[in-house]
């Protein structure tokens, strides 16, 4: 019988995947927010000022910033593209949903590429360095 048992690098894959809308969507927002992987196995978005911020795995045997795939936002005070703005829409919410309406698979594709490039031994049930 095979085991179904899915690793934590597996969920995390799979949630790094789900956030792909939301990432498109935080791309029209002020500041910064970086999509972090966790050695558990979760996700969770971080917003900063600065595009460079990190958050420290206090869990790694040495000083050592949280896995992220993926950094968005503006960086200043309001998105300035086409659809942000166009004043066809009723409000931004509408001109952001119409601008991630598009096919993502660009997007999604990079994340995807960056999680690949998290080293074995990264997640909790994995053996490796810390």
């Amino acid at each position: 019988m095979a085991n179904n048992t899915a690793t934590l690098r597996q969920s995390a894959r799979e949630l790094v995947s789900a956030s792909v809308t939301e990432a498109a969507t935080k791309g029209h927002e002020q500041n910064y927010e970086k999509l972090h992987v966790y050695r558990n196995g979760t996700v969770q978005w971080f917003e900063s000022i600065n595009k460079t911020d990190d958050v420290i795995d206090r869990h790694a045997d040495h000083f050592t910033a949280v896995k992220s795939v993926v950094t968005v936002g503006t960086g200043g005070y309001a998105c300035n593209c086409d659809h942000c703005n166009d004043t066809g829409y009723e409000s931004k919410a509408d001109a952001v949903a119409d601008a991630v309406s598009c096919d993502l698979s660009d997007l999604e594709q990079s994340m995807l590429d960056t999680f690949d490039e998290i080293p074995n031994g990264y997640f909790d049930d994995e053996d490796g360095i810390r």
